[in-house]
C-alpha cells in the first residue's frame, strides 16, 4: 500500500526531519522516496540541486531508493505538490508541520492547501516527533462523528502493512470515568469489534479522560510507544469550511510520533 513517498523540503532542519521519517517508513514498507524542493525562479535550480544532493548525503538512507528533485512553482508550493500526487496516484506525502525556509510555515498554509487539492492522506511530522522504526502500535482517534470514523479502514490497512496493532481511542470528558460502568467504552469497543472482523486482525480500544484531547492522545501515544496516530482533519465540532480542525492541528503539535491526517470524503475544496 505504501509504495511511493514524496517529501517536500524548504531548506530548514524541520523539513529534513520529515525525510528521516519517510526513510524509516520506506524501510518498513519497501517504498521509494522522492525529496522535492520548490523554487519560484528557474535560475535557482542549479544551486538548489547541489544543496539537495549535499544535504541528502548527511542523512542515512540505508538502502532506500531516494531521489531529489527541484520543481518551479508558478502559483504555490501546494499546487506543485498536488500535481505530483495527481501524476502518481499511489503516492503518500510526508511533510513537516512547520519549516523556516523559502517555503514558509507548512501547517496552516502548505498542508492546508495541499489537503484541499488531494484526496489521499498526508503524513505530518510535528515538532516533537522522534524517528522510529514504525514497529509500535497505531492510535486512531474517534469522537462519535462519521468524519472521525471514516479513517478506520485506512488505519487498519496501514496496520496490516506495517505489522502494527491498531488502538481505537476516544477521549471522554473528565468526571465520566466509572470502572464499574462499561457503557462509556461501548462505543470504541463496538468500533474495534467491527474493524477486527472486517480486517481479520486484532484491534484494541481505550477510553481516555481529560479536558484537552491533544494532550491525552499525545500522552497515551507516548506511553504505548506508538509509531503513528491516524486522525481525521475534521471531527464532531468541526466546520467544513476549515480543512484542518483545531484538534487535529493540536495533536500534530504535541504528538511524539507522526500523524496521518485524512480529509473526510464530504469536505470538498
Amino acid at each position: 500500500m505504501v509504495q511511493h513517498l514524496i517529501v517536500p523540503v524548504d531548506g530548514s532542519d524541520a523539513s529534513w526531519r520529515a525525510v528521516d521519517v519517510a526513510v524509516a517508513l520506506a524501510q518498513r514498507s519497501e517504498a521509494t522516496v522522492d525529496v522535492i524542493e520548490v523554487v519560484f525562479d528557474q535560475h535557482d535550480i542549479p544551486a538548489t540541486e547541489a544543496h539537495l544532493s549535499e544535504r541528502l548525503g548527511q542523512h542515512d538512507t540505508a538502502d532506500v531508493p531516494v531521489t531529489t528533485q527541484v520543481r518551479v512553482a508558478t502559483e504555490s508550493v501546494a499546487q506543485v505538490l498536488g500535481n505530483e500526487v495527481e501524476q502518481h496516484p499511489e503516492v503518500t506525502v510526508v511533510l513537516a508541520s512547520h519549516g523556516r525556509g523559502r517555503s514558509a510555515a507548512l501547517l496552516g498554509s502548505v498542508t492546508e492547501e495541499l489537503l484541499e487539492r488531494i484526496f489521499g492522506p498526508a503524513l505530518v511530522v510535528g515538532p516533537h516527533v522522534t524517528t522510529s522504526g514504525f514497529d509500535g502500535p497505531i492510535l486512531v482517534t474517534v469522537d462519535g462523528s462519521d468524519a472521525s470514523e471514516s479513517v478506520l479502514p485506512l488505519a487498519a490497512a496501514w496496520g496490516i502493512e506495517l505489522g502494527a496493532e491498531p488502538w481505537i481511542v476516544e477521549v471522554a470528558e473528565p468526571g465520566t470515568h466509572d470502572s464499574a460502568d462499561i457503557s462509556e467504552s461501548a462505543y470504541p469497543a463496538r468500533l474495534a469489534r467491527t474493524l477486527a472482523r472486517n480486517s481479520g486482525h486484532p484491534v484494541q480500544f481505550e477510553v481516555l479522560h481529560g479536558d484537552h484531547v491533544h494532550d491525552e492522545v499525545a500522552d497515551y501515544a507516548s506511553s504505548l510507544k506508538a509509531s503513528l496516530i491516524v486522525a481525521s482533519t475534521r471531527g464532531r465540532t468541526g466546520m467544513s469550511r476549515f480543512v484542518i480542525g483545531s484538534t487535529a492541528a493540536a495533536i500534530v503539535r504535541h504528538a511524539p510520533c507522526p500523524v496521518l491526517l485524512v480529509r473526510p470524503p464530504h469536505v470538498h475544496h
